[in-house]
């Protein structure tokens, strides 16, 4: 699936070809997944005696193993290039790219095994399997980028981007209402943090936003609850500096931070420490959760459950597979602890 890009209003160019992203795990899976799958199918059908399959399978694996390596390292690296091409161009590297991949593939195998005897031409038929097969995987990537129409799309995002709940707005007018009379600026505040998050959740799913600008959403959140909570609510937090610019895609953390607080400080009756952090590691940017809890309050609910399949799926359709999101109680810790965690790609 190809990066997630920032939504615009106004007039939209016509829909390109949708290009892979090679340099994404999801589409090398797939395109190693449809090489294989030729490849194991041409012995059934060019060789009649079972005998012969091991040899022409081998054969087939030998050259189509690195052809796609090289077909997906060439798309990768040259995608900035290709990606201000329009449609047809889009298609003419895509193609060219597997023919001359699927060439080199049987020039890099064929003198392997000529060698001593002088390194042969490739054979042409390589270099057209790989263009018969870089555009079946185009063609594959185009169907399904209109099963993923913009509409579609929006449509699914907008459902799993609806996380206001009606009881959290009633809870902060009620707070803001409170403290009008009493601490009138206090009151300013959290109507303006109430304003905040509802421009956020309203805003066009998929578009991105920056790191600070997710931890200042989750910062106004925890302040309108912290009218509530008080002194029950404890936060640390641990931004890893530098990260600020980073984008991401909008409403990624306080989700997490608003299911902290229903799942720990809401269901208990005691102090609830809550940790956030945002941090890079492994190549990729960590956005974390941890919160006190009571085990037999959150069993009793599927609140958690549902709020963090949503998530995942807003992932999967913004990062395909290469976006996670893991959560489960820590073990060995007291009182009981509940960890999320969300791991996106630099």
């Amino acid at each position: 699936m190809s990066e997630p890009q920032s939504t615009h209003v106004g007039t939209m160019a016509p829909p390109l070809l949708a290009m892979p992203d090679a340099c994404n795990a999801g589409t090398a899976i797939r395109a190693y997944v449809l090489v294989n799958a030729v490849v194991l199918l041409l012995p059934l059908a060019f060789s009649p005696r079972p005998s012969e399959w091991w040899g022409l399978l081998l054969q087939g694996l030998a050259v189509a193993e690195p052809g796609a390596a090289i077909w997906l390292s060439v798309m990768c690296l040259s995608r900035r290039f290709w990606r201000k091409l329009g449609s047809f161009m889009r298609i003419g590297v895509g193609i060219g790219a597997g023919a001359a991949a699927g060439w080199t593939a049987q020039a890099l195998v064929g003198s392997v095994i000529a060698a001593g005897a002088g390194s042969p031409l490739p054979d042409w038929r390589s270099a057209l399997a790989g263009a018969v097969l870089a555009g079946g995987f185009l063609h594959y990537l185009s169907l399904r980028a209109q099963a993923l129409t913009p509409a579609t799309v929006q449509a699914r995002l907008d459902e799993l981007q609806a996380r206001i709940r009606p009881h959290f707005l009633f809870n902060a007018l009620n707070a803001a209402s409170a403290l009008v009379r009493e601490q009138p600026q206090r009151a300013e505040q959290v109507l303006d943090d109430l304003a905040e998050l509802f421009r956020a959740t309203v805003s066009r799913p998929g578009t991105l936003s920056t790191v600070q600008e997710e931890v200042d959403l989750a910062r106004r959140y925890l302040d309108i609850e912290s009218v509530r909570f008080g002194t029950r609510m404890q936060i640390r937090w641990a931004v890893e500096p530098g990260l600020e610019h980073l984008r991401i895609p909008s409403l990624t953390l306080q989700p997490l931070v608003e299911n902290a607080v229903r799942h720990g400080v809401e269901s208990g009756t005691g102090p609830c420490l809550i940790d956030v952090w945002v941090t890079p590691r492994a190549g990729m940017v960590e956005l974390g959760v941890v919160n006190d809890y009571t085990p037999s309050a959150a069993s009793n609910g599927r609140g958690t459950r549902m709020a963090l399949s949503n998530i995942a799926q807003r992932l999967h359709l913004l990062y395909d597979i290469t976006a996670d999101l893991h959560h489960g109680p820590v073990d060995g810790l007291v009182p009981p602890r509940y960890r999320v965690r969300i791991r996106l790609p630099l």
